[in-house]
């Protein structure tokens, strides 16, 4: 379980009474993530993505949502978002296989910092490693 501050507290608080959805958990980078529940996802970015519209403005960050699932392929799907690529498990690893360099580079990202944070958002929920093929 997440250890929450008074601060995550607060963006939970304010993003459920608006969004009318359940937090699973927030990271805070340069931009908020929050994590909601299965099924929660449409009604949590709402209709024209009003309701992130509406979050951004209020935090004065970028937001983004990612809707949970218990399976680590799915979860790590529902991630990379809206880039569209195979993932599978084998073993402890979940394996992306990306369709071309340019996607392959923003998953990684520079000093594979993108790559890092994924790693680091899933083996909170799974005990899995995250790869690029």
């Amino acid at each position: 379980m997440p250890i929450l501050t008074q601060e995550t507290i607060g963006y939970i608080n304010v993003f459920e009474d608006l969004t009318k959805t359940t937090v699973k958990d927030v990271i805070k980078t340069s931009e908020l993530l929050f994590i909601v529940k299965e099924g929660d996802i449409a009604r949590a970015i709402g209709r024209n993505g009003i309701n992130i519209k509406r979050l951004g403005r209020l935090f004065r960050k970028k937001i983004r949502v990612v809707e949970y699932s218990k399976e680590a392929e799915k979860f790590v799907q529902n991630m990379i978002k809206p880039i569209e690529s195979k993932v599978y498990k084998e073993d402890k690893n979940v394996i992306i296989e990306l369709r071309n360099s340019h996607e392959k580079a923003i998953i990684i990202g520079k000093n594979k910092r993108n790559l890092k944070e994924l790693n680091k958002t899933v083996k909170k929920y799974f005990d899995v490693n995250v790869m690029v093929k």
